[in-house]
């Protein structure tokens, strides 16, 4: 069985283990380690544990993830002793220590005198002994019902079981559970009464019982059907002459109600019997409650796992570079703000030409995602089968108008350039038009009519536009991650801002501009969360070959 502690700065050690768990680093609550550090992304890392072996892996984030000092790069198997470093923040790992427990060797005769010894089943038994006192039958029925709130009891069976143990215990004619859900009116679970007069007609249940427990949370006993401030018409009109109603909390939130009552000539219900009610009415409802978080961490770790493979589909879906000697230099990456994103970019070479595209998915999440694989396998294969960047945009087009919702659109620029004279042809589609980086030559930007995004007109007719690249011309493409990364005041980081940084910097390679620029948009944001999904794509133009 393998444990691990994280041992946090200024904070308890966070036990891991010893089942398989998915788990994210970060600056936000929505991570299961939360940093309130701003050297932390919003998401920043993921820890696997699986098969008692502990994965680190980034996800991304803007200052990096270090193991023992060395900057992770792919996922890395960590240790007990590893120093884990997520942005300005060091964290150490450790295997839980436990201590050694030694029993000792036999040692023959007597036991020391003791106050009791017998049978430990005697003792709880003695409540369903005839004649036994309320006392003992009180601590039966805990001891039944402790036993039942410890198993695996599905919750609408847990409750059904505390209304019948109840129900007999009290000795009650009618017993109600009234369930919750959101701020409805409380409706019935369980239903229990005696034969006889209790079983005639519907049960009606006093509205100012009911309001008084759940607007105040009290605890109720009624001796007294007249009683004024408790007493009302309904109670006195239904013949009952005692009645205890509590209410099923935890942590502050009533999510139901036990009502039970009895008519004459039973005696009236005692403060022993609210109490014994009331404390089995709390544990039941602290069960639930635990059985509620537990259901959401399952489902939470459920979908981190699933997010997790997610992630690593999506980035899969990119491709990782080129293959075969061409004359150009190729960089790409895309960094999600959350662990799936809603960019894409592709590149394939075919017939002598590069064909590209960068496109940014509205919106964030799933939703995005989903949009995101479908437009990038689109532009895959309708780009195999078409030279013309408009035709190629024109029907990716029609494709996501009719099998995405309107508000899902997708802003792209899709082009291809001839490698053997640098002839570009490009089609924009509501996209931010791509930089051109020479040296010798002041930046400007393509020349490119602004069209509309895909996605939301499906007739919309694209036009191809051309510009010739010189051998040494680099083309920078971007998403709107990178101008509208946000400061810790709210500010953009804008074009011009890019354009500044991109300036002297075209001796890079396109993988060194790449992480020039990821790292201006950093040192602008200052540790303020990535507020979207940032991607570059860098292509160098290096000349025709001879």
């Amino acid at each position: 069985m393998t444990v691990f502690r994280l041992q946090l700065p200024g904070r308890p050690a966070l036990t891991l283990g010893p089942d398989d768990q998915v788990l994210t680093i970060g600056r936000t609550a929505e991570n299961r380690i939360h940093i309130d550090d701003r050297t932390l992304s919003r998401v920043h890392a993921r820890l696997t544990l699986q098969g008692g072996v502990a994965t680190l892996q980034d996800l991304g984030s803007t200052n990096g993830t270090a193991v023992n000092g060395a900057v992770l790069t792919a996922p890395r198997e960590v240790r007990p002793g590893d120093t884990l470093t997520f942005g300005g923040v060091s964290v150490v790992l450790a295997a839980e220590a436990r201590p050694e427990v030694l029993i000792g060797a036999h040692e023959s005769g007597a036991l020391p005198a003791v106050a009791y010894r017998g049978s430990a089943t005697q003792l709880w038994q003695a409540g369903k002994a005839p004649g036994a006192d309320r006392g003992h039958q009180a601590l039966s029925l805990i001891h039944t019902m402790s036993l039942a709130l410890i198993r695996e009891t599905a919750p609408d069976a847990l409750l059904e079981d505390l209304l019948a143990q109840l129900f007999t215990y009290l000795e009650a004619d009618r017993g109600v559970v009234l369930m919750r859900q959101g701020q409805e009116e409380p409706a019935p679970l369980a239903v229990r009464n005696r034969e006889g007069r209790a079983a005639r007609g519907a049960i009606r249940l006093s509205h100012t019982l009911i309001e008084a427990v759940l607007d105040r949370g009290e605890a109720i006993l009624l001796r007294n059907p007249a009683d004024p401030d408790l007493g009302s018409r309904s109670i006195v009109m239904s013949g009952i002459t005692t009645a205890i109603v509590t209410p099923l909390e935890a942590e502050g939130q009533i999510i139901g109600i036990l009502y039970f009552d009895a008519f004459a000539p039973r005696r009236p219900f005692d403060e022993d019997e609210l109490r014994v009610a009331a404390t089995l009415a709390h544990l039941a409802a602290s069960r639930l409650h635990q059985a509620r978080l537990v259901a959401e961490v399952q489902q939470k770790r459920a979908l981190e796992r699933d997010m997790a493979i997610a992630a690593t589909i999506q980035q899969r879906m990119l491709p990782p570079g080129l293959t075969g000697d061409h004359p150009l230099r190729l960089f790409a990456e895309l960094r999600p703000a959350l662990e799936v994103g809603g960019d894409l970019y592709d590149f394939f070479v075919k017939d002598g030409h590069l064909r590209f595209c960068i496109g940014d998915v509205a919106g964030k999440g799933i939703p995005a995602a989903l949009v995101m694989a479908l437009a990038r396998t689109l532009f895959r294969a309708l780009g195999e089968l078409m030279e013309d960047p408009a035709e190629v945009m024109a029907a990716v087009n029609r494709r996501l108008c009719e099998d995405t919702e309107s508000d899902r659109f997708v802003t792209a620029f899709c082009g291809s350039l001839d490698l053997a004279t640098g002839r570009l042809r490009y089609c924009n589609g509501g996209h931010d038009r791509p930089l051109r980086l020479l040296a010798g030559r002041p930046l400007e930007e393509v020349e490119a009519t602004p069209g509309l995004a895909l996605g939301v007109l499906p007739g919309y007719r694209y036009r191809s536009q051309e510009a010739t690249l010189a051998p040494g011309e680099t083309l920078v493409l971007f998403t709107d991650g990178v101008t509208e990364s946000l400061d810790p005041e709210g500010n953009l980081f804008t074009l011009p801002r890019l354009r500044e940084a991109l300036a002297d910097r075209d001796a890079l390679e396109p993988e060194a501009l790449v992480r020039s620029l990821q790292e201006a948009c950093a040192q602008f944001a200052a540790g303020a969360p990535q507020a979207d999904d940032l991607t570059l794509v860098v292509i160098r133009f290096l000349g025709a070959q001879p």
